[in-house]
């Protein structure tokens, strides 16, 4: 299975080709909105042909409303032009695969010591977006009795315990603090180094911190994309939808003057 996928909310694009379990190649580049010429680069070094695709999957945010525009326009026409499905990753699981240090393809037995995991981005006026994951420890065991080693998906090991959301970070708070009381969660992201303090506060030692990930890393993109291809949850170039959770600057203000008048 070969399959593009493409990452441009942050504030680098990139676009990184995948091949079963292992990325063939991927390029970033920071700031700039044109794909075309990064993605005629990658091509080229790794001697495909758009036709060869079978799947491209693209970051449909949270994230800059520019990037979300362009990645999915971006998917959009390709899919629509080669006749293959799209693959929608938002980037907080993104995010969320890689601050839990998931390695796709490779063989392990997934030692995750924390009961959640915990993504938060920052939004615009103190506002965070926010999801979570619930870390699943697999009971299986071999003859020896010891655990199976196998190459387990990341959505096999981690089930969605509340969608990607937008919340004002003090509500966000409240709220965690009445939900888990006794669990331990690890905080990945942007969001979550911004308010480590808070967040040491509110939970104490059952709050842990991974990487800050100020931008989505396209390979986990690509990752994602291809555990989610084979398991049939893709869609046509018209079904495509950004995952926006607010409204732009420009429709907040539109607003603000609308209710002034």
């Amino acid at each position: 299975m070969k399959l593009l996928a493409l990452e441009t909310i942050g504030t680098q694009m990139g676009a990184c080709l995948w091949e079963d379990l292992r990325p063939r190649g991927f390029k970033t580049e920071k700031g700039g909105d044109n794909l075309m010429p990064l993605l005629d680069t990658l091509f080229r070094k790794a001697a495909w042909s758009p036709a060869d695709l079978d799947a491209v999957a693209v970051d449909v945010g949270p994230g800059r409303f520019t990037g979300i525009r362009i990645g999915v326009t971006a998917a959009r026409t390709l899919g629509q032009v080669l006749q293959k499905p799209v693959v929608e990753v938002n980037s907080l699981e993104a995010m969320a695969a890689q601050g839990a240090g998931w390695e796709a393809g490779k063989s392990f037995v997934w030692k995750f010591p924390h009961d959640l995991l915990c993504v938060l981005s920052e939004a615009l006026h103190d506002e965070i977006y926010m999801a979570v994951w619930r870390f699943h420890r697999l009971a299986d065991r071999g003859r020896t009795g010891a655990p199976e080693r196998a190459s387990h998906t990341f959505g096999h090991h981690f089930k969605l315990v509340h969608a990607p959301s937008l919340f004002p970070f003090g509500r966000f708070l409240s709220f965690f603090q009445s939900c888990f009381q006794q669990q331990t969660l690890l905080f990945v992201g942007p969001g979550a180094h911004r308010y480590r303090k808070s967040l040491q506060g509110a939970f104490k030692s059952r709050a842990r911190f991974g990487p800050a990930l100020e931008n989505v890393d396209v390979r986990w993109v690509a990752a994602l994309g291809s555990e989610k291809f084979f398991r049939r949850e893709v869609k046509s170039f018209g079904q495509v939808q950004p995952l926006y959770l607010r409204p732009s600057y420009v429709e907040e203000r539109l607003g603000q003057n609308t209710a002034q008048n």
